[in-house]
C-alpha cells in the first residue's frame, strides 16, 4: 500500500510519463488533456529534480514502485512489461 512521500509520487510519475506517453503528453491523465500540458512540464514548473540515479521503474523506492503501479491501474493503462515489472510483481507474492 502507497503511502504519501512527495519525491515518491513526483518520481513515479515522471517515470510514467517515460513508459507512457504519447507524442509528449500522457494522454489517459484528464488534467494533461485540460491544460494541454505533458507531467514533465508540470513537473519542471514544480522545479522537481529526479534523483541522479533515477533510470524509470527500477530506479523508483518501492513505495514509488506501489504509485506507479497504482497509476497505471487508475488511467486504465496497459499492464507494462519487462524484467523489472516481473521481479516487482513477484516481490509481491513472497
Amino acid at each position: 500500500m502507497p503511502y504519501f512521500e512527495r519525491f515518491d509520487i513526483c518520481e513515479a510519475y515522471k517515470a510514467l510519463e517515460d513508459d507512457y506517453n504519447v507524442s509528449g503528453v500522457l494522454q489517459e491523465r484528464p488534467s494533461n488533456q485540460r491544460r494541454s500540458m505533458s507531467t514533465d512540464y508540470q513537473l519542471m514548473r514544480m522545479e522537481f529534480q529526479p534523483s541522479r540515479m533515477f533510470n524509470g521503474f527500477e530506479s523508483l523506492s518501492e513505495n514509488g514502485k506501489d504509485i506507479y503501479m497504482d497509476l497505471v491501474e487508475r488511467y486504465k493503462l496497459p499492464t507494462p512489461e519487462g524484467e523489472e515489472f516481473d521481479a516487482y510483481r513477484d516481490s509481491l507474492n513472497d
